[in-house]
C-alpha cells in the first residue's frame, strides 16, 4: 500500500514539474521523502527538490537538500554519487553568488568522478558561470568551451541551450551584441525542437531576458521592451522570480534611459528587493548602479554617493571585478561634477588595476574591451580580441610561414590609459 502511494506521490510531482509547476512539485517530492528509505532513492529526489527549488530562486533552501545529498553520498560510499552531491553544492553556490564556493566544489566533483560522466558538462558550466561572476573572463570562456564540447560531443541539447545562452551573456558584458545576438538565437532555435510540456522551456524565458539586456545597450530601448515584457508575463506564470527580478532591473534601466526617473526608481526598488531575497548579490550590485544614476539625474550626488559605496561593498564581497571597476568609475565621475570627500582616493588607480586583473584589452591593439560595442574574437587561450584585430595573428612572419601568432595577452598582459564607460 506504501509503494502504491509512494508511486503516485512521485508521478504527480513529476506531472507538476513538467508544467512547471515547481513550488507545488517540490511540495509533493517532499512528502515523498520522508517514505523513501532506500538512500540511493532519498539522494535522487533531494537532487530533484534541489533542482526545483533553484528553478524559483530559492537558493538557500536548495542547499540544504544539496547538504542532505552529500550526506547520503558519504553513507552510500559511492565516489559518484559524492562527485553529483558535489556539484549541487557548486550549483547552489553559483547561484547566491559564492563564487569561490562554487569552483572549490566543482573541483571537488572533477576529482571525484574526473572522467566523462552526466554531470561532467554541467561542472564545466558551472565554472564557467562562477568565472564570470567573478569578472575572469579568460577562464569563464575557456569552461564555456568545454562545456559546450561536451554537449555536443553527448548530444546533450539542453546543456548546448544553456551554454550558448551563457556564451551570449559574456559576450554581452564585453560589449559584442552581434556576437551576443548569435548565440542567444541559437539558444532559442535549439528550444524551438523541445515539446510544449517540457519542463526545460524555462530556458526560453531567460535567454529572451539577456536578448532584452542586449537591446536595451544597444539603445534599442523599445525592443527591449518589447522581450521583457514578454519573459516578465511568463515568469509571473511559473513564479520564476530570478527573471522576474532581472525584468524589473530592465525596466528601471529602460525608463532611467528615457529620463523618466519617476517610474524607474520603484522598479529598482522591487529588483533589488527580490534579488536581496534570492541572494544574488551580483543583480543587487547592478540595481544599485542604476540607482545611483537616476540619483545623478536627480542631483543627489549624496544619495549617489551613498548607493555607489553599497554597491563597492556588495561587489567586493562576491569579489566581482567588473562591478567593482564600474563603481570606481562612476565615483571618479561624481567627483568630477560635485567634489567629495574621497577625491584623492584615486579610484582612475582602481580602474586601471582592475583592467588588468580581468585583462581587459585587446591584445593586438592595446585598447580596453569593452570600451564601445564592438565585435570580438575569443583565442583558443580565452584572450579575446577585436574582430578587426584578429587577422594580424594570421600573418605569416619569417621563419613562421602558415603558423597562427600567439596570443599576444599571453606573452605580456599590459593596456594603454585604461578605461570603461558606465553605461
Amino acid at each position: 500500500m506504501g509503494q502504491k502511494i509512494t508511486k503516485k506521490e512521485l508521478e504527480r510531482a513529476e506531472n507538476l514539474y513538467n508544467e512547471q509547476r515547481f513550488d507545488e512539485a517540490v511540495v509533493e517530492w517532499k512528502k515523498t521523502l520522508k517514505r523513501l528509505n532506500k538512500p540511493q532513492d532519498k539522494f535522487q529526489l533531494c537532487g530533484r527538490i534541489c533542482s526545483a527549488l533553484c528553478d524559483v530562486g530559492k537558493y538557500r533552501e536548495a542547499l540544504t537538500f544539496a547538504g542532505q545529498q552529500c550526506e547520503l553520498a558519504t553513507a552510500i560510499g559511492d565516489s559518484n554519487f559524492k562527485a553529483e552531491a558535489y556539484f549541487s553544492i557548486a550549483f547552489c553556490n553559483e547561484k547566491s553568488c559564492e563564487f569561490e564556493k562554487a569552483i572549490s566544489y566543482c573541483k571537488r566533483a572533477q576529482h571525484k568522478h574526473p572522467e566523462k560522466s552526466v554531470i561532467s558538462g554541467k561542472t564545466f558550466l558551472c565554472l564557467g558561470n562562477a568565472y564570470a561572476g567573478m569578472s575572469e573572463f579568460r577562464r569563464s570562456w575557456t569552461h564555456y568551451v568545454r562545456a559546450m564540447d561536451e554537449a555536443k560531443s553527448t548530444a546533450n541539447k539542453v546543456l548546448e541551450i544553456q551554454t550558448s545562452a551563457k556564451m551570449g551573456a559574456l559576450f554581452c558584458r564585453l560589449g559584442d551584441h552581434e556576437s551576443c545576438a548569435a548565440y542567444c538565437n541559437n539558444s532559442l532555435e535549439l528550444l524551438g525542437d523541445l515539446m510544449d510540456d517540457d519542463p526545460d522551456l524555462k530556458y526560453r524565458r531567460q535567454v529572451v531576458v539577456q536578448i532584452a539586456e542586449a537591446f536595451r545597450k544597444q539603445g534599442r530601448l523599445a525592443e527591449a521592451m518589447d522581450s521583457c515584457e514578454d519573459a516578465m508575463k511568463i515568469a509571473m506564470q511559473y513564479s520564476d522570480r530570478p527573471v522576474q527580478a532581472r525584468c524589473l532591473y530592465l525596466f528601471a534601466d529602460i525608463h532611467r534611459k528615457r529620463s523618466d526617473c519617476e517610474r524607474a526608481s520603484p522598479r529598482y526598488e522591487s529588483a533589488y528587493s527580490i534579488m536581496s531575497e534570492i541572494g544574488d548579490r551580483v543583480g543587487q550590485v547592478e540595481v544599485l548602479g542604476g540607482m545611483a544614476k537616476t540619483a545623478v539625474l536627480q542631483r543627489d550626488y549624496q544619495k549617489a554617493r551613498e548607493l555607489n559605496n553599497k554597491a563597492l561593498d556588495l561587489s567586493t564581497k562576491a569579489d566581482c571585478k567588473l562591478g567593482m571597476l564600474r563603481c570606481h568609475a562612476r565615483q571618479k565621475l561624481l567627483n568630477e561634477i560635485s567634489p567629495g570627500d574621497d577625491t584623492g582616493q584615486g579610484h582612475e588607480t582602481y580602474v586601471k588595476k582592475l583592467v588588468e586583473e580581468m585583462e581587459l584589452f585587446c591584445g593586438v591593439c592595446g585598447d580596453v574591451i569593452g570600451q564601445k560595442p564592438e565585435r570580438l574574437e575569443p583565442l583558443s587561450c580565452g584572450h579575446f580580441v577585436h574582430a578587426r584585430c584578429a587577422p594580424h595573428l594570421a600573418r605569416s612572419t619569417i621563419g613562421r610561414a602558415g603558423r597562427r601568432r600567439p596570443c599576444p595577452a599571453c606573452r605580456s598582459n599590459s593596456s594603454r590609459n585604461p578605461v570603461l564607460p558606465l553605461t
